[in-house]
């Protein structure tokens, strides 16, 4: 509860245990999609926050796949990256409009194929930030990469995390994106503030 920092349970949990999934929302509902049951899912379950109920919407991603990140525009919230059951590591990057709750293809993918990544936004543009790029643990990368929510295209930041590392999560103000945690030999309590008027990176002082 924001209003005084108290936890509960509101007593509707997923359909499904699973892990390793992300998650959307709009201003309505929440969406959480994808995973590993096991097998890696496609599922998306649908959070009602005016009720706090669980329910299907009836349209999955394309794609199973786990350790993939999200991000929420204003219209659309956009699924990225992940491992297949392949298994391969995708860049993929599936659309979910708010308006009907259809999937789509916006038809641009994140520019590296990588997992186990973090997302966050700002009212223009959606960061994945970090992950892994290759089956081989070591191969973690510090790249941000860009969705420009006004035309879908993806570009890589220029900027990037302070470390290399992967199962990292992110949080927005409205003013910054942070980018704590994560792994990378050993496990660190870093966290990276990326600011969004100017789209530099700096670490906050508090970890």
């Amino acid at each position: 509860d924001f209003s005084n920092e108290t936890t509960s349970a509101p007593g509707n949990g997923l359909p499904q245990a699973r892990r390793l999934l992300a998650a959307v929302s709009s201003s309505s509902y929440g969406y959480f999609g994808g995973g590993y049951a096991p097998p890696r899912v496609c599922t998306i379950d649908r959070l009602d926050f005016s009720n706090e109920t669980l329910s299907a919407p009836g349209n999955n991603l394309p794609q199973a796949r786990r350790e993939l990140a999200a991000v929420s525009s204003s219209s659309y919230g956009y699924f990225g990256g992940g491992e297949d059951p392949g298994p391969n590591i995708v860049a993929t990057i599936d659309r979910l409009d708010f308006s009907n709750e259809t999937l789509s293809l916006p038809g641009n993918n994140l520019p590296q194929i990588r997992k186990s990544l973090a997302a966050t936004s700002s009212n223009s543009y959606g960061y994945f930030g970090g992950g892994r790029v290759e089956p081989s643990p070591f191969n973690t990368v510090c790249t941000i990469e860009r969705l420009d929510f006004s035309n879908e295209t993806t570009s890589t930041l220029g900027n990037n995390l302070s470390q290399n590392r992967r199962f990292l999560a992110a949080v927005s103000s409205s003013s910054y994106g942070y980018f704590g945690g994560g792994y990378s030999f050993p496990y660190r309590s870093t966290i990276d503030r990326l600011d969004f008027s100017n789209e530099t990176l700096s670490l906050p002082g508090n970890n």
